[in-house]
């Protein structure tokens, strides 16, 4: 693992770059980089002095040390010495008479004037004069960690920034936040009479840490290990090359097969540097603020005050002093209005890693008594005294807490809160008794929920042999296992399970049956259960309804787009009202998944629903929206993402046995034939019929979104045509099943033949209203609107359709687009030749060559000029596109060195932050720039 390049910091660089421009005009100054231990300032110093090397300018460094009795100007002396070795003392009249001073700090500039002692004025008067004699334009200077020099390396240093103005002298200082009182003294009155420039460094941002990490290992960190370190590494660069280094030594982190994976959970690694420096700190805060500190961070990062003090005796002055204590060494801070925080979360964990095991358990104890007596029944009440007893040993106490944590956490959605609720209960319960056997149903539902069928299955059918003398509970059990099997796909042993929970709670059963007439592409039934659902839920149900509103969209959705997203937001905004996150995921999934269907499909609210899935456990719901986001993906050619989106898609429903399975494996056919994998595309639609599937989707799917999708994408459009034409067959047995090719199968129609039937049957039948089937029907309209002679009215219809809409045009849009052009050249209206290039740009730029040469024998035929580029490629400059850098990239790079980050990038080019990062990571690749701030330099030459 190497040591890591410095990392953005774009606009600290700059600032520092423009001061080495100043030498060349001979102009110097001091620059102070100011900032917390670890923050990076010795990283940019250093990177100061490279650049300055490359300039060909001469370049000295010296350091102060922690000492009681600093030596007196030890960081001008080592410079100097340092410099010494490897050049002569410049042969210069002006500084001569200098030398004797200088020489008390290295020998090799002469004798030393006898019994004179050292002058400060004379040896800043004498770094200015070298710094004008060397035969090199200018002089950098870097004094690190002045927060530790002796008063008289400060007085030189205080002379020199007062006159280097007209002096070819960059003078580059680090210093600590918040040390040497007199340093930061004289670093203000600098500031104030402009005879200093302070730059003060902040934690690096999320984009940045993910880079640090990158850097230190040479190559692409797991996403749970980038979000761990941005959680933790409080933005500092020290701290991240720390924690990898820990981590790697303890083999958490291993490289196998060229990647570097997770072998174990990342449990949070204090850098030894930041505790020693914490624990310091406590002992200046003294006993009362080091005892403060303890029971707070038991409390987390944020806590009250007030139950620090009720906990620990203290009255109000007492704890107000030792709050002041630990406030003053920066370990916390105030938070209005009026409550404490930990500086970060990685000061709370030194402060937990240095407390003792019996005053950890004290002091557990003291506050679980304290917070005991003044609680409201509510989940974070559960989960902290949980905590706070499992602290203090009481295992009786903690368990039942626990359980009552995952309850809470499960009225909420978040089934990986409760998970790991659960598993912390049944460490604490004993085998056999009331309380395991309540977590045990507990975990049937946690396991539904999220998907996991066989964990579920296993689970419940253990209880349902245990419960046959208690039907009321039996019930319950029997409606989760029914759940579970209907996420599963096992309709026939859902109906049963259902069947013999009958009467028992008549909105789930509802809600649940109305699932089952869903997987049995009963649309009508489905809506119906579902607002019978909705009709009997009481307004203390709230999930009920969530699911009934999702249930009812679904079944919307492949008759009425419009309706569907009215259920679907609906159910959405409940979930949002009352705080349950996996129904938000899951309404917002469904809401992401309606906007494949849009013109200018975006990622915004899938990926916002699989976060929001991954955060609350529900691992099944991820892997369906990671299917959603590969149709998108598909849509934009992204396949080198929707290749490993998908694949780890199907290895979670391996894992949980999703009946999603086979469509994932259509999906990724899909991926491949785009991608000219014919081969691998036909083995994966084999493995898909190996699997258990619904036949709409074999009917449906592989001829319509696999086979004539791949047609198309390559310009084969008779062979798409024919493959939509069998999809359809079978579409109209199966009208439930959303189908947002059918607008394209009336253009293909109309494009190649008459296609009046094909027109009029999308027009009155479902789905008309989606935005893909809408706008590619009045593209139809339009062809045969010019090929009856109706031009004008053609010409409106084809504007009505292609009204301006911002973003990045699919692929799938641009062929259309090329159909209605030949059509409009052959029939005479419109604009084609324009229309013509502009599906041949889009069509280059995304790679797609056979599909690009069709566009130009369409457009040699019908007696246009033909283009040798793309307007895309013609965007990028010569020396970019010798090294491969395609027009997308280009848009990346403008981007980059305007100084946005990955996700406003991704935003204003609507691509996946994914996207984005692997555009950069190819950028600096191909490059060979050390950074981003580096880039700038590749954009003109």
């Amino acid at each position: 693992m190497r040591s890591p390049v410095l990392v953005s910091r774009t606009v600290e660089r700059a600032r520092l770059r423009a001061a080495l421009d100043g030498v060349s005009a001979g102009q110097g100054g001091l620059w102070v980089l100011r900032g917390d231990p670890g923050i990076g300032k010795s990283r940019l110093a250093s990177a100061v002095l490279a650049e300055a090397a490359d300039r060909g300018l001469a370049v000295l460094s010296g350091r102060a040390v922690p000492s009681g009795t600093p030596t007196p100007l030890r960081p001008l002396g080592e410079a100097l010495l340092a410099w010494l070795r490897r050049n002569d003392v410049p042969d210069d009249r002006s500084l001569a008479p200098y030398l004797p001073t200088m020489a008390r700090l290295a020998p090799q500039l002469g004798p030393t004037a006898p019994d004179s002692p050292s002058s400060v004025m004379l040896l800043g008067e004498g770094l200015l004069r070298l710094a004008q004699a060397v035969p090199e334009p200018g002089m950098v200077l870097v004094v690190e960690d002045l927060h530790w020099a002796d008063p008289e390396t400060l007085a030189v240093l205080e002379y020199v920034a007062d006159n280097a103005r007209d002096v070819p002298l960059v003078v580059v200082a680090t210093v600590r936040l918040h040390e040497a009182p007199a340093v930061q003294e004289l670093v203000t009155a600098l500031e104030w009479r402009r005879s200093a420039d302070v730059v003060d460094l902040q934690p690096l941002p999320d984009d940045d840490v993910a880079a640090v990490a990158r850097a230190c290992l040479d190559a692409e960190p797991p996403a749970e290990l980038v979000g761990w370190l941005q959680q933790y590494s409080a933005g500092y660069p020290l701290f991240v090359e720390e924690m990898l280094a820990d981590l790697r030594d303890s083999g958490v982190l291993a490289e196998q097969d060229g990647r570097w994976v997770l072998t174990a959970p990342v449990a949070v690694v204090v850098p030894r540097p930041f505790a020693r420096s914490v624990d310091g700190r406590l002992d200046a805060a003294g006993a009362v603020g080091r005892e403060i500190a303890g029971a707070a961070a038991l409390l987390g990062v944020e806590f009250d005050w007030r139950a620090v003090g009720d906990a620990l005796g203290l009255d109000e002055a007492a704890l107000a002093d030792g709050l002041r204590r630990l406030a003053d060494q920066r370990l916390v801070v105030s938070v209005p209005p009026d409550r404490f925080a930990f500086r970060h979360a990685l000061t709370r964990e030194a402060v937990l890693a240095g407390l003792l095991a019996p005053d950890r358990s004290r002091l557990a104890g003291l506050l679980a008594a304290a917070l005991a007596g003044r609680t409201a029944d509510e989940a974070e009440d559960h989960l902290q005294l949980a905590e706070l007893y499992e602290a203090a040993g009481d295992d009786g106490r903690s368990a039942g807490l626990w359980l009552a944590t995952a309850r809470d956490a499960v009225t909420r959605g978040a089934l990986a809160s409760a998970q790991e609720a659960l598993d912390r209960a049944f460490h604490r319960v004993p085998v056999g008794s009331a309380a395991e056997r309540e977590a045990r149903e507990l975990e049937v539902e946690v396991q539904a929920l999220a998907g996991d069928v066989p964990r579920a299955l296993a689970a419940g059918e253990r209880l349902t042999e245990e419960l046959v003398d208690e039907p009321g509970r039996l019930a319950v059990v029997r409606l989760r296992l029914a759940r579970a099997l209907l996420a599963g796909g096992e309709w026939d042993q859902a109906e049963a399970q259902l069947v013999a929970a009958a009467g028992h709670d008549p909105a789930q059963e509802e809600v649940l049956a109305a699932r089952l007439a869903l997987g049995r592409q009963d649309d009508l039934g489905a809506a119906e259960r579902a607002q019978a659902a909705l009709a009997v839920v009481g307004a203390d149900r709230p999930e009920i309804a969530c699911e009934a509103w999702e249930v009812l969209g679904r079944a919307e959705r492949a008759r009425d787009f419009v309706a569907a997203e009215e259920a679907f937001e609906a159910g959405y905004r409940l979930a949002e009202e009352v705080g349950l996150p996996l129904w938000r995921a899951r309404l917002l999934a469904a809401l992401g998944a309606l906007d494949l269907a849009a013109r200018r499909p975006t990622d915004e609210r899938l990926a916002a629903a699989r976060r929001v899935a991954l955060e609350a456990g529900a691992i099944a719901t991820a892997a369906r929206i990671e299917l959603d986001l590969n149709l998108l993906r598909m849509r934009y050619l992204e396949l080198d993402d929707a290749m490993e989106a998908i694949d780890n898609a199907i290895t979670m429903m391996e894992r949980l046995r999703l009946p999603d399975l086979a469509v994932a494996h259509v999906l990724r056919a899909a991926t491949r034939g785009l991608a000219g994998q014919l081969d691998a595309m036909e083995a994966d639609l084999a493995a898909a019929a190996d699997k258990p599937m619904d036949e709409a989707v074999r009917a449906v799917g592989v001829p319509g979104h696999v086979r004539s999708f791949v047609a198309l994408a390559h310009g084969r459009y008779d062979e798409a045509r024919g493959h939509l034409a069998t999809a359809m067959d079978y579409h109209r047995r199966f009208p439930s099943l959303p189908f947002s090719l059918r607008g394209l199968w009336a253009l293909l129609e109309t494009a190649l033949g008459d296609g009046a039937d094909a027109r009029e049957e999308v027009r009155s039948g479902p789905q008309a209203n989606s935005p893909h089937n809408w706008f590619a029907l009045r593209y139809a309209d339009a062809i045969a609107l010019g090929r009856a002679g109706e031009r004008a009215e053609a010409e409106r219809v084809f504007a009505d359709a292609e009204w301006g809409l911002p973003g990045r045009e699919p692929w799938p849009e641009l062929q259309a687009r090329l159909l209605v052009a030949i059509a409009a050249a052959r029939d005479g209206w419109g604009e084609p030749e324009r229309w013509f290039r502009h599906a041949l740009d889009g069509l280059v730029g995304y790679g797609l060559t056979e599909a690009a040469s069709s566009c130009r024998v369409a457009m040699r035929d019908a007696g246009f000029a033909v283009p040798r580029k793309a307007a895309g490629s013609q965007r990028v400059p010569a020396h970019l596109q010798r090294i491969g850098v395609t027009a997308r990239e280009y848009d990346v790079l403008e981007l980059v060195v305007e100084g946005l980050q990955n996700k406003q990038i991704a935003e204003r080019l609507y691509l996946s932050v994914r996207t984005v990062e692997t555009h950069v990571t190819r950028l600096l690749q191909r490059t060979g720039a050390a950074d981003r701030g580096a880039l700038a330099s590749y954009l003109t030459q």
